[in-house]
């Protein structure tokens, strides 16, 4: 009787009203913190469920760059796998911490019209450089620049032969062969993530940037390796081993108390 008593008083003491309060609020707060991390799950989830459907989109900005970008990944290499096994490999192969992985390949492609709109500081001619008694080299060299960071300079050389009748009475002009003797490119790119929309339509896009005319993309796709993982504070309940300092009403003492007990998980490592 005199223990009951002693738990009645304890139950109705201010003490276990500040208790019930604690474990009341850290149950709400609990409970948000398991539905934040439901909708944070199903968000990563659409995201890369967009990204394996999701095709590349081209834009041309207010400062004439053109820009091409579609939805990226958020998964590590191991996550990464069921979607795109070549990005998890590239993710695998690097060294350090991984935060980001963009891939791209683009092909560089122009017309004769384009060719002709950017020619810029043709050389004067040089003479044909005879080589024997029936060929010549020809030197030549072709600059297209298209602002001040893109640019392609080529030069090259093109042999050309004379045949005929010694009496020159019928003279054919041959071509040889033409080589390309340097290259001096320079395409200036901005790429990474970003992201685009509002609410319900927030997407992580990987997307690249370039003012060069000839940059057209075959390939073009990214992950967020390390993006926030779940929440560790509040992580809900458990069942396990409990080894605790309680008190013993019993004999009105402080005891150690061993057991399965069901707890509550305040942070989580």
């Amino acid at each position: 009787m005199e223990a009951l008593n002693k738990i009645w008083k304890f139950v109705n003491s201010k003490i276990f009203g500040y208790i019930l309060i604690a474990v009341i609020a850290i149950f709400l707060v609990g409970t948000c913190g398991r539905v934040s991390n439901l909708k944070e799950e199903a968000r990563i989830k659409d995201q890369n469920i967009s990204a394996l459907s999701d095709s590349i989109k081209t834009v041309i900005l207010k400062n004439g760059d053109l820009q091409v970008s579609r939805d990226a990944f958020m998964a590590d290499a191991k996550e990464l796998r069921l979607f795109n096994a070549e990005l998890s490999d590239a993710v695998k192969l690097q060294t350090g911490k991984v935060v980001t992985l963009n891939r791209i390949i683009f092909q560089l492609k122009q017309d004769t019209a384009e060719l002709r709109a950017f020619i810029r500081n043709l050389p004067d001619p040089k003479p044909p450089e005879q080589e024997n008694d029936s060929s010549w080299n020809v030197s030549w060299a072709l600059n297209y620049v298209y602002d001040s960071t893109n640019y392609d300079l080529f030069t090259g050389r093109t042999r050309i032969g004379l045949r005929g009748p010694l009496d020159l009475s019928k003279i054919t002009v041959i071509h040889n062969g033409t080589e390309l003797l340097t290259r001096n490119s320079q395409i200036g790119l901005i790429w990474g993530q970003k992201w685009e929309g509002k609410g319900k339509d927030k997407k992580l896009r990987v997307y690249a940037q370039t003012a060069h005319p000839a940059f057209q993309t075959q390939l073009l796709e990214g992950t967020y390796v390390d993006y926030p993982k779940k929440r560790h504070w509040f992580t809900g309940f458990g069942v396990g081993p409990t080894l605790n300092i309680g008190y013993d009403f019993l004999n009105n003492q402080p005891a150690v108390v061993v057991g399965v007990g069901i707890h509550y998980n305040i942070y989580q490592w």
